[in-house]
């Protein structure tokens, strides 16, 4: 497990023939899935979404505050 942005990962298998693996990043109660070729760019994919997550929410924090 790996913690990014105070989500923590998980990479599973997936059973998938294209995409076998898939990282699961959860913190409280929100959660973002990727599929991936490969465990890197499964957590890959999901820390770039946490990215954008968060950053829209700092700067919809910084627009209201």
């Amino acid at each position: 497990m790996e913690q990014y942005r105070g989500y923590e990962i998980m990479v599973t298998e997936n059973h998938e023939k294209e995409y076998p693996y898939k990282a699961i990043a959860r913190k409280g109660d929100k959660e973002v899935k990727h599929k991936g070729q490969s465990k890197m760019q499964a957590v890959d994919f999901v820390k770039a979404s946490i990215n954008v997550i968060v950053d829209k929410i700092e700067t919809k924090n910084e627009m209201n505050g």
